[in-house]
């Protein structure tokens, strides 16, 4: 049962709210998520998916997250995000301003296994607070619907609880933008006694439009959590695109503290 517990809680923290786990919050439980991201692009996959040298692309973010458990089987979900992005062009374009907000819920579905095993479904509306003529805002100036279906579960390893999640589904784009398929898969395992590391992966398809050529990209991503005892815990990680094609190679850190209420 305390396994259990600590992996719904690591799920939670595991990365963005888009990389939520599967598992709902308990009913009248409330998680705060603050990060702060920072995303650095020099090179990009072209058709053959081998990389070539492409304009400075760098985007900051910080946005506030909130899970509350309504019921012990659904979770509502809220974000705001601040943005700021830059793009040597061409043409040379700033954005500073509101990024992407999100506001949905994760219904659990079913349990297996004793309740180790967890099934659920996540839908996420996300609107667009930035203008739809600046090039540097792409992809924070379109209205998107975010579907997932989700699977997680706990383990022990020498007496030390982990956690797994994998998730799947499509990302319904308004504009010319294509549509999107995503997946992701984190694990996480406890190094010390309140230190844990979590590694993730997210997957991302698009298919050929008119407009736009077909991409994917293939991200990896690691962190440590340090959690004191105490009902907040502090994440700090790194990100990198490993592989794609007609996808920018993204590199980037990031800094996550949440809290429970």
């Amino acid at each position: 049962m305390c396994c259990r517990w600590l992996a719904v809680i690591l799920l939670c923290l595991a990365a963005r709210p888009a990389w939520g786990g599967a598992f709902a919050q308990r009913q009248g439980m409330l998680l705060v998520i603050q990060e702060f991201t920072s995303t650095t692009a020099l090179e990009a996959f072209d058709a053959r998916g081998r990389l070539a040298p492409r304009p400075l692309y760098r985007k900051t973010t910080a946005d506030a997250a909130l899970e509350y458990g309504a019921l012990d089987w659904l979770t509502f979900l809220g974000r705001l995000e601040a943005a700021q992005v830059y793009t040597r062009g061409p043409p040379i374009a700033w954005h500073r301003g509101p990024g992407m907000s999100e506001l949905g819920a994760r219904v659990e579905m079913g349990r297996a296994l004793h309740g180790d095993l967890v099934f659920s479904a996540q839908g996420l509306l996300r609107l667009p607070g930035a203008q739809t003529a600046n090039p540097a805002a792409a992809g924070l100036n379109r209205r998107e619907t975010d579907l997932r279906l989700m699977m997680g579960g706990s383990f022990e390893v020498r007496d030390a609880p982990g956690f797994w999640s994998i998730e799947a589904g499509p990302r319904r784009r308004s504009g010319p933008e294509p549509d999107e398929w995503r997946a992701e898969v984190a694990a996480g395992y406890f190094l010390l006694d309140r230190l844990q590391i979590v590694a993730q992966t997210q997957s991302v398809f698009t298919a050929k439009t008119p407009i736009f050529p077909q991409s994917r990209s293939h991200k990896a991503q690691i962190s440590l959590v340090l959690n004191p005892g105490r009902p907040w815990s502090l994440q700090l990680g790194s990100f990198r695109t490993l592989s794609g094609v007609n996808a920018r190679r993204e590199t980037g850190l990031l800094v996550a503290w949440w809290r429970r209420m």
